[in-house]
């Protein structure tokens, strides 16, 4: 794969695609050719981070579209524009797209990705990258493997909202309980009410009640079943667990447990079994270790595009996690556990909140 030649990519939105284009390069698999993005100089600065051949700047995604010819497109804007992005390179006919998380702000617009990019031949990818991680994929094959006998509960605790945050949750904790599909789903929130007049955020940093120009809530807590009878908890906002790191998940079984720590630490997986000796630290495999998690998916990528087979981040699999997502929305606003597959294409936050409900 190495001898073949570099597939040409191009990045829009360069504050979260900074760390795309980076790892498009490292991969080794592409050539980057160009970024875009509405604000020139973000684009510019972007740029010149790059340890590379400084790639052409744009501020419109068609004109990029047009005068580039991609092969690959890594779509990292604000969640609402994901879609729309999306949509316009694969009609355009590229040949594999990699959107941020969430893939959409709604289920409708998930299912239209999906299919519009099956349609049109083009791979598509969601970047829930944890799941390409050492500690995730030791966590894993450590479950399989019955080292903490049968699994019956999965748990998770994040900052931000469930569609911005949560959805890397939901997508973890999907991967530990090996993909099963999921039965049903109980959620609530809680909204705090903005301020009058308050600008909506329309980036990283809340306010106005929105973020990444969609709306969402302050708190949130969730259950729901995979086939088999596996159930997962998550609490996110202001009723995750006090002093407990961002995206922090535990394994529980009749033999013992896991914990993975948060995304930050030396030794992010322990064990304990029941000995009652407490928690050891999990050796990582240092080849996994060593890999950069992005580099990988977009290497993956580049040999799904070249040879076939399957992605791990595939956009079908990043549209199971948006419709776990989209079903504590709604079971929250129904006030009512709530089956899957999920009949509403609609984002119910937003339907909360014009109803009066949020």
């Amino acid at each position: 794969m190495s001898n073949e030649p570099r597939l040409k990519s191009v990045v829009v939105g360069c504050r979260m695609g900074s760390g795309h284009a980076r790892a498009m390069i490292d991969s080794g698999q592409y050539e980057l050719a160009a970024l875009c993005d509405l604000n020139e100089q973000t684009a510019r600065q972007a740029a010149a981070r790059l340890r590379a051949p400084e790639p052409r700047v744009y501020t419109d995604f068609a004109q990029m579209l047009d005068a580039e010819r991609p092969d690959v497109v890594a779509v990292a804007t604000p969640n609402d524009s994901h879609c729309a992005l999306t949509l316009q390179a694969a009609e355009f006919g590229v040949r594999a797209i990699c959107a941020e998380k969430p893939m959409a702000v709604n289920l409708g617009q998930g299912r239209q990705m999906v299919e519009t990019c099956r349609r049109r031949g083009v791979r598509l990818t969601v970047n829930h990258q944890r799941r390409l991680k050492a500690d995730l994929l030791m966590a894993r094959r450590l479950i399989e493997a019955g080292a903490v006998g049968q699994v019956y509960l999965l748990r998770a605790t994040h900052a931000g909202d469930v569609l911005s945050d949560g959805t890397h949750a939901v997508d973890s904790l999907r991967h530990l309980a090996g993909d099963r599909p999921a039965k049903w789903v109980f959620g609530a929130i809680h909204r705090r009410t903005p301020r009058e007049g308050e600008p909506k955020g329309m980036g990283y940093d809340a306010s106005g009640g929105c973020r990444y120009g969609h709306a969402i809530e302050s708190a949130a807590m969730a259950t729901w079943e995979f086939e088999g009878g596996l159930r997962a908890e998550v609490l996110s906002g202001e009723l995750r667990f006090p002093g407990r790191p961002y995206q922090d998940y535990e394994v529980l079984g009749t033999q013992g447990r896991l914990w993975r720590v948060g995304d930050r630490y030396e030794t992010p997986v322990l064990i304990e079994n029941h000995e009652g000796r407490g928690f050891r630290v999990v050796d990582l495999d240092p080849a996994e270790l060593a890999r950069d998690p992005m580099a990988e998916s977009y290497r993956l990528l580049a040999r799904q595009v070249r040879e076939g087979g399957e992605h791990p981040l595939s956009g079908e699999s990043g549209l199971d996690d948006l419709e776990i997502v989209m079903a504590i929305y709604e079971s929250a606003r129904l006030r009512q556990p709530v089956s899957l597959p999920l009949n509403q294409d609609e984002y119910p936050l937003e339907l909360m909140v014009r109803d009066g409900q949020a």
